[in-house]
């Protein structure tokens, strides 16, 4: 339980400075790609730069969506 509580305690603190919670790293293809959360939407950063953006508000699918699109391209 104790830990629960600093981990809730560094959410705050994280949202104070801006930071976002709803955030997840993923390799794909040999990369490192992150995935924000912001306003109802997810955005995609390659190397701190801006690649794609999804409107859904569920992680997963916006990893599926990543993953397809990236697929179609590469045909």
């Amino acid at each position: 339980m104790k830990n629960k509580k600093i981990d809730t305690m560094a959410r705050v603190a994280m949202r104070i400075r801006g930071l976002s919670v709803k955030e997840k790293r993923l390799r794909y293809q040999d990369k490192m790609y992150t995935f924000k959360y912001v306003s109802g939407h997810y955005e995609v950063f390659l190397d701190g730069e801006k690649v794609d953006t999804f409107a859904t508000e569920n992680i997963n699918q916006a990893i599926a969506d990543f993953k397809e699109k990236n697929n179609k391209n590469r045909r």
